[in-house]
């Protein structure tokens, strides 16, 4: 059998959504004694694997900027009033707080808001940050849904579900939720729930515990913390037009 130069062999194909890159289609190798150098070799295979990084986190970034609501584009932890950060538990949660954060309180009070300016904040960072509603996730993870949902759903750096509880919950629904919670938190991965709830604590996880089973709700509060947000509603109601 006569060996292949490794300018003349078939490349792998990288596929990164709609990228598409022939590692080997990029190579340009001189047939000549230099080339034949291991540590040119070395060098080659960092530079396309660095390549390979760097499209990786494009899409992400790609991918996080085209799901994340136009209006929440510029929540940051200076644009959140006080209530949404009560003792700077919203915007020291990333550097300083543990592994999960469940956002609760009524409807109308910011949690959103102040979920995606954790989110935005860490995706400026360079960090892999993924974010869903509970019900769009329910859906992508359908057979039917996106194939990569469930993978990237426990791998990203950072997880926000959001209105958790506003979704149809069965008991497939809960199965699914219960894989990603337990995967998350087998691995140490940080997650962001935002939920409509009663402002005390206590209420607000007999709420959770009676819609999705103490296993789940158990496996998300240990080893996590809960912010209740209950101040004045925020909205903006036109008046005149």
């Amino acid at each position: 059998m006569t060996s292949q130069h490794p300018a003349n062999r078939g490349g792998p194909v990288a596929h990164f959504g709609n990228v598409a890159t022939t590692l080997s289609a990029a190579r340009r190798w001189p047939l000549n004694e230099e080339a034949m150098r291991p540590d040119l070799y070395e060098v080659r295979d960092r530079a396309e694997l660095e390549a390979i990084r760097a499209l990786q986190a494009a899409n992400r970034h790609l991918s996080y900027v085209r799901r994340r609501p136009s209006r929440y584009a510029t929540a940051t932890y200076d644009t959140l009033h006080a209530g949404q950060d009560p003792k700077g538990l919203v915007s020291g949660w990333w550097v300083r707080g543990p592994r999960t954060l469940v956002l609760a309180g009524p409807s109308r009070t910011g949690k959103t808001t102040a979920a995606y300016a954790i989110a935005n904040t860490v995706h400026n960072l360079r960090n892999w940050v993924i974010a869903w509603t509970a019900a769009d996730l329910s859906a992508a993870l359908k057979p039917d849904g996106d194939e990569n949902a469930y993978d990237h759903a426990v791998a990203c750096a950072l997880l926000v579900v959001d209105d958790l509880g506003r979704e149809r919950v069965t008991d497939w629904w809960l199965e699914q939720l219960q894989r990603v919670v337990d995967a998350r938190c087998g691995n140490e991965r940080r997650l962001v729930v935002t939920t409509n709830a009663a402002p005390d604590p206590g209420e607000a996880y007999e709420l959770l515990v009676a819609r999705y089973g103490d296993p789940l709700v158990e496996r998300v509060i240990d080893g996590g913390g809960v912010v209740t947000l209950d101040g004045v509603a925020v909205r903006k109601v036109v008046t005149d037009w």
